[in-house]
Formats: structure tokens, sequence, C-alpha cells
């Protein structure tokens, strides 16, 4: 499960099935002006609940991002 957060709180927002898809809604955000870039990341937890990695948009640009 990929979780978009807060950056500084690490707040949790909305829940998504792929990197892609939490990425696009960070995307959407910044887009729509209710958010600026670096605002917000992606918390990877897998089945247990724990954290695996945390990620921000950057992460696709330096090819990070893989299918899991």
């Amino acid at each position: 499960m990929f979780i978009v957060q807060t950056a500084i709180h690490a707040d949790r927002g909305s829940h998504h099935e792929t990197a892609e898809e939490a990425l696009a809604a960070i995307e959407e955000m910044i887009s729509l002006g209710v958010a600026e870039p670096g605002e917000f990341n992606v918390r990877e937890v897998d089945e247990h609940g724990r954290i695996v990695r945390v990620f921000g948009l950057e992460a696709r640009e330096t090819g990070q991002i893989t299918a899991r």
C-alpha cells in the first residue's frame, strides 16, 4: 500500500495501490494549486503495516520507482 502524507508531519492522506497512483495524486494537487512541490511524499507500507520506504516525486525522475 502507498500512502500520500505531508512531508513534515507525516499526516496520512489518501491510500493507493501503486506508487504511480500515489505520485499522480501529488502531481494533481500541485497542478490544482492546493499543494507545493515537496509538501507531500509517499509512504510505502508492507502487508504488516511496517514502513518500507518514503519517497517523493523525485524518485520517479531518478529511477527509484520500480514495480514491487
